[in-house]
């Protein structure tokens, strides 16, 4: 008998961030993008790019003036947490701090609404 294996890499060919509001998690979006506030308390949206290696993200509903970046910080329960992403995966660190951190395939954050989301991926078929 042969068996065959394939190497699966990480990462989606279309991929949707699902929202679920934890206070309520009957409460579920689903968008291209995050809306979280940051360490200033702004609204910013991010978006996944170059194949869930970067983020590009942008203040309010402005996002012709958006930019490419490796960092977003946001808010959560009150503190300040920063993350990076690679091959989809996120690396959340207490302001910053990269030597106490944490890898997952969730962010969880403030959105406008003053509520706490966690976002993870889906893929979605295209036609």
């Amino acid at each position: 008998m042969n068996v065959y294996t394939q190497a699966i890499l990480p990462g989606y060919q279309y991929y949707l961030f699902v929202n679920t509001q934890l206070s309520n998690p009957s409460i579920k979006t689903v968008s291209k993008y995050i809306e979280y506030k940051t360490w200033a308390g702004q609204i910013w949206r991010a978006e996944i790019i170059e194949s869930g290696n970067a983020f590009f993200h942008w203040q309010g509903h402005d996002r012709r003036n958006g930019h490419r970046d490796t960092v977003i910080n946001y808010l959560l329960r009150g503190q300040k947490w920063q993350s990076t992403i690679t091959d989809y995966i996120f690396f959340h660190s207490l302001e910053g701090e990269e030597t106490h951190g944490n890898y997952d395939n969730v962010i969880e954050y403030v959105c406008s609404n003053n509520c706490v989301y966690q976002s993870a991926f889906a893929e979605y078929i295209a036609e």
